[in-house]
């Protein structure tokens, strides 16, 4: 169930118009479009209490950009268009989002959302302002209001609604019951509303002195239709698609105005317009004050965890290196070897060099491409590429010029970075068969909405000067066949190819040079060729299978990953050899010297021959990525942190690490001061849980770990054994689970689960674990049936489809502590971590919420919005966190917000201290917080 079904448009396709034009005239006012509070139950203050439950749910789905000044601009367009419009109580909240498609929506009570694409493909004010104008059309209209008043109706038999508690509550119920009564959430008349929100914008757009051309102009831009609006014959026929009748409306209503209006009302971008533009797409920071109220303790961590390395890659030049992980990008020069600048970048693809050595570019999944200047040491350029239902796969050019896309329609397009126009497409240029599309689906779970999934459908890629561009695909299945395609550029001419080169393309290529590229013999890879390009001579040949291989920046070389038993490997293209296997993936060569990542963590250039120190560089702290393990002591004085590859543990009085270590899977401090990790195989030695005296650094280590599924969780060591297979595979059903103490590793207890397995989450600080089965499972059944109270629960239960029964066990000796039912409305929500303190029951849903129930009983006792909790020792504060950077504290007795605590950077780890006294906080950028909460 999507989320626009509880908010009727919450996600709106755009309509738009352009720069203010300041002259009023009376006779170039449109007429008024009426609007109605029929339907409506809620009053404007409670629209906005709607919009805040609505924003509650949705808001932690999206990076905002909190900035005043940024923000500012929006609230003065809105002020505008807001004076002509029937609102007069309401008060607009702007919100700029890093969302992947060019949109904007917008709430009950007036929270409108507006994305930075969308500010980048506006070509001037008027052209935002209509997009603005439609989402106060949607607003003035009450249209989300309307369609929740229809809903509770019809779903919860709610006709009235009083207070902001009573509205978050029913729109919970809601929430409980969409499969329930799923007719009722089928939008009605969708296109209607907006077009009538079309109308009602475009009155208070012309009202308030916008070009009104701008609107039809911009719509029909994004939509790409082109011109086309239908006619009554492909009305008659249902053919007209909605966005071509609604640019049929709007030409409509911009020719009802008198034509001298029309003239008088051309839209410029103004230099205020356009260096706000820039400055909304160049935005790089939080944009978030910090509040941080009964703070103590603030404390970086030193060193700092220091991230596993992504990529490497040389300049073409030689003289720079690049060094990127999952947050940010280095750039270190070759002599001296030490890092220049620091690149923020999340969610960059691999970052790379321009042929010239000049620049650095990369783009992102949401489609955005930057370039940096290596002399400047700053951004030089910035784009937010906009392509209707995203990209499959993309690929960046060397120059950044040109941007590659896969579309969901298989089609083949070239896209202009700098302006965002589409400078060649191939329709269809693949078809997948019927397998294949199987696969597709199955592997991933799609959005179409401006991002890049990153999928790897075709073998493609760019020269290294960017002169030449190749596609191809290989058709599976019965009948095969190649497709290939070369262009050169920027001419994009269609280069002629020799079959062998064509299927090459198609099997898995790579450009060695502009004139020469190796690829894979699909039907014998053992010859596998390089070959001149594009004539296509063997020059020699290979064995190769894996697609996933790229030149050295410099020399003769081939990495290739992964090799053998290793991350990557390096074939000498000359010798036709293996000369180097590395245990990382990430690393490029140049000439006779490797950049490779150093097991500290550090990057090191290594001689080819000889494999001699050249140099060695330590990198500037990163965000928090990829963790493995971590957590807090029991006592809340140190905090333990494992990424793949390093990891260690950190006093947080003083920030100071304690030790450091390779990485580990999960880790645990002991009150007395001792870390229990458990370390995976590695070289020689075996999987085995260490202990290690943080006062003294004395390692012990633990006997051999012999089943796969096997996890240290605090004290714990669980293993889950197959009942019957001696391959370990089959953890779904039969299974035997032993927990051990993980301090002596001495058996505590073990149960058989010889139907079907639960999902089990435990939380070692209130030693429980919490089991769970689908209420149909054959297992849960066998339980409910021997308990009188559930099974007298259960005949109560109309729909047992979805709901889920929960067993909670003490993890110091397996008892029963009890059971309860959750009842789902038909599968409205789904489960994703259970916990248990004490007798309160943390449900963490689909649907973003923390339920909470009564082991006891079963009964409710709560809801609020938030993806983590917490619960206080003392069992009177729940700590949850819900948009990024945000934690809110409640009063678990009236469940209302105590205090709330923003941070600049997200939030890896909160927990309360062993009294109860203080709220711990790890962020991303690897600081430690600590607050002093006995005062509420």
């Amino acid at each position: 169930m999507t989320r626009r079904l509880f908010t009727h448009a919450i996600i709106l396709l755009l309509s738009c118009a352009a720069v203010a034009a300041n002259a009023q005239q009376n006779n170039c006012l449109p007429t008024p479009v009426a609007t109605t509070a029929a339907n409506n139950i809620f009053n404007e203050e409670q629209e906005h209490f709607l919009g805040e439950a609505i924003a509650a749910r949705i808001q932690k789905d999206y990076a905002i950009i909190e900035d005043k000044a940024l923000i500012g601009y929006l609230n003065a367009m809105g002020d505008r268009l807001l004076k002509h419009l029937p609102l007069k109580q309401t008060k607009l909240q702007f919100f700029l989002v890093d969302l992947a498609d060019a949109n904007a929506f917008v709430l009950p009570g007036g929270r409108i959302y507006i994305s930075r694409k969308l500010v980048a493909l506006a070509q001037n004010e008027d052209e935002l302002a209509s997009v603005i104008s439609h989402e106060l059309g949607h607003l003035a209209a009450h249209d989300t209001a309307i369609e929740v008043t229809r809903q509770f109706r019809e779903v919860l038999g709610v006709t009235a609604v009083t207070d902001r508690r009573d509205i978050f509550e029913r729109y919970n119920q809601l929430i409980d019951n969409v499969m329930r009564k799923r007719a009722a959430f089928k939008e009605r008349d969708r296109e209607k509303g907006q077009l009538v929100a079309d109308q009602i914008g475009f009155n208070s757009l012309v009202n308030a002195g916008y070009d009104p051309k701008a609107a039809a102009r911009f719509w029909d831009r994004v939509t790409e239709a082109k011109g086309k609006t239908g006619s009554w014959f492909s009305d008659l026929f249902g053919t007209t698609r909605p966005e071509q009748r609604r640019l049929r409306e709007m030409l409509a209503a911009l020719s009802s105005l008198p034509a001298g209006c029309i003239q008088d009302r051309t839209a410029v971008a103004t230099p205020e317009f356009k260096e706000w533009q820039a400055s909304v797409v160049a935005y790089t920071g939080s944009g978030r004050n910090e509040s941080l109220p009964h703070l103590i303790a603030k404390v970086e961590l030193t060193p700092p965890l220091r991230s596993d390395i992504t990529h490497i890659k040389f300049s073409p030049d030689g003289k720079h290196v690049l060094v990127q992980d999952e947050s940010s990008i280095n750039v270190l020069t070759r002599e001296p070897f030490v890092p220049v600048f620091h690149i923020d970048a999340p969610q960059a693809n691999n970052a790379h060099f321009t042929p010239d050595s000049q620049t650095i570019v990369f783009s992102t999944s949401n489609l955005r491409v930057e370039k940096w200047s290596v002399a400047e040491k700053k951004m030089t350029d910035v784009r937010e590429i906009v392509v209707n239902k995203g990209c499959f796969q993309t690929k960046l050019s060397p120059d950044g010029q040109f941007i590659a896309c896969v579309t969901p329609k298989f089609d083949l397009r070239l896209i202009e970075v700098s302006s965002g126009r589409v400078a060649f497409e191939k329709k269809e240029f693949f078809t997948p068969n019927h397998s294949e599309l199987v696969e597709l689906m199955e592997g991933v779970t799609l959005r179409f909405d401006g991002i890049d999934v990153g999928l790897a459908l075709l073998n493609m890629g760019f020269s290294p000067s960017g002169r030449y561009f190749a596609a191809g695909y290989y058709h599976r299945g019965l009948g095969g066949g190649d497709t290939s395609l070369v262009l050169e550029l920027p001419a994009f001419t269609k280069v002629s190819l020799p079959d062998p080169v064509k299927s090459v393309i198609a099997n898995g290529f790579t450009f060695v040079s502009d004139d020469r590229l190796v690829g894979i013999n699909r039907k014998d890879t053992q010859k596998s060729p390089l070959m001149t390009f594009p004539d296509g001579k063997v020059l020699n040949e290979y064995e190769l299978w894996r697609r996933n291989m790229v030149p050295a920046t410099h020399g003769e070389f081939l990495i290739i990953r992964p090799m053998r038993n290793y991350a990557s490997g390096v074939l000498d293209l000359k010798k036709k050899s293996i000369v180097k296997l590395n245990e990382r993936s990430a690393l490029d060569i140049h000439g006779d010297v490797i950049a490779v990542e150093m097991r500290n963590g550090e990057v090191g250039l290594y001689q080819m021959e000889g494999n001699k120190v050249v140099a060695t560089a330590a990198l500037p702290p990163s965000s928090l990525s990829g963790l493995v393990a971590s957590d807090f002591s029991v006592k809340g004085d140190y905090v333990v942190l494992s990424n793949k590859s390093r990891g260690g543990v950190w006093d947080v009085r003083t920030g100071k690490a304690v030790t450091s270590l390779r990485g580990f899977n999960g880790g645990y401090v002991s009150a007395d001061g001792f870390l229990y990790a458990d370390f995976p195989k590695f070289q020689n030695a075996e999987r085995n849980v260490i202990k290690l005296n943080l006062a003294n650094g004395e390692i012990t280590p633990g006997s051999k770990l012999e089943y796969p599924k096997t996890n240290l969780i605090g004290p714990y060591l669980v293993v889950i054994k197959s009942a019957k297979l001696s391959s370990f595979l089959h953890f779904n059903y039969d299974v035997i689970v032993d927990v051990f103490d993980a301090t002596t590793m001495k058996l505590m207890w073990s149960k058989p689960y010889p139907k079907e397995a639960p999902h089990a989450w435990i939380d070692y600080r209130k030693h429980t674990v919490s089991l769970a089965w689908d209420i149909t499972d054959e297992a849960a059944r066998d339980e409910i049936a021997s308990d009188p109270v559930l099974s007298q629960k259960v005949t109560r239960i109309k729909e047992k489809v979805g709901d889920y029964f929960v067993k909670v066990l003490n993890m110091r000796d397996g008892s029963e502590l009890g059971k309860l039912l959750i009842e789902t409305g038909k599968g409205s929500f789904h489960l994703h971590q259970v916990y248990t303190a004490d007798d309160l029951v943390l449900v963490a849903d689909s649907e973003n919420r923390i339920l909470l129930y009564s082991l006891k009983t079963g009964e409710q006792k709560g809801r609020v919005f938030g993806d983590y909790a917490s619960v206080s020792p003392n069992g009177k504060l729940l700590c949850v966190t819900n948009e990024n950077g945000k934690l809110d504290l409640y009063n678990l007795a009236d469940m209302r917000t105590v205090e709330q605590f923003v941070f600049t950077s997200s939030v890896t780890l909160v927990e309360f201290s062993e009294d109860g006294k203080k709220l711990i906080v790890l962020t991303s950028n690897q600081t430690a917080h600590v607050f002093d909460i006995s005062s509420l």
